[in-house]
């Protein structure tokens, strides 16, 4: 019940700042590969994430389940996001194509709680 817990505790507090970071730290250094993101998301051509696949696999065979289960967070949220908006909690519906509208804001992806504490929340 604790591992249960603590997952959960995790999942909603902890992994959201990892996703943060990493999506801040990707538009700060300028990352082709994300800026392509930006350019699918304004051609209305998404692509599916499948790279992160094999990294959610290493972290099972490691048996690393925090960062199995919040890569597997990202990855489901993201991907909604962009195809199926409408199936997200009503606080998350928008805020991740309110990013892709100003680059500099919203850099969370399956909370808010990031973008408050650091003031990049539209």
């Amino acid at each position: 019940m604790y591992f249960i817990i603590k997952t959960l505790f995790e999942l909603k507090f902890i992994t959201p700042f990892y996703e943060y970071f990493i999506h801040y730290g990707l538009h700060k250094y300028k990352s082709k590969t994300h800026k392509n993101h930006h350019i699918e998301f304004y051609n209305n051509d998404i692509k599916f994430e499948y790279w992160l696949l094999p990294l959610i696999g290493l972290f099972y065979y490691y048996k690393n389940y925090h960062l199995m289960l919040g890569t597997t967070q990202y990855l489901y949220i993201h991907t909604i996001s962009h195809n199926y908006p409408q199936l997200l909690p009503n606080h998350l519906k928008y805020h991740h194509e309110l990013h892709h509208l100003n680059k500099d804001y919203n850099f969370g992806v399956s909370s808010k709680i990031p973008d408050y504490v650091f003031g990049t929340l539209l």
